[in-house]
């Protein structure tokens, strides 16, 4: 049975993950999808890269046009609205792993 720890919350979603066996659960919008560590990085990273080149849609908010690979079965076809919030979410749960990385060591 799995001891789950919160790394972030918020109105649209929340990850969690297990403090045992390191599996995460993204819960955003209507999806909820178990990824574990790798697939978390790979969606942290897709993130980060369309905040970054995203932007041209920034001037029409609700369109959903960008794209976020989250498995290799599961993509999230967000607006920009969206997308702030998921990269809010995985930027906090990013936070607290790598501060449980830190205790972990020492």
């Amino acid at each position: 049975m799995c001891d789950t720890q919160t790394l972030a919350a918020s109105t649209e979603g929340y990850i969690i993950r297990c403090a045992d066996c390191g599996r995460m659960q993204l819960c955003f919008g209507i999806a909820a999808v178990v990824l574990k560590q790798e697939q978390f990085n790979r969606l942290k990273m897709h993130t980060a890269e369309a905040m970054m080149y995203g932007s041209v849609y920034a001037t029409d908010p609700e369109r959903r046009a960008i794209s976020i690979p989250v498995s290799k079965t599961v993509v999230l076809c967000l607006n920009w609205n969206e997308l702030e919030a998921l990269e809010e979410l995985v930027s906090q749960a990013n936070a607290l792993l790598e501060v449980y990385e830190m205790l972990a060591k020492g």
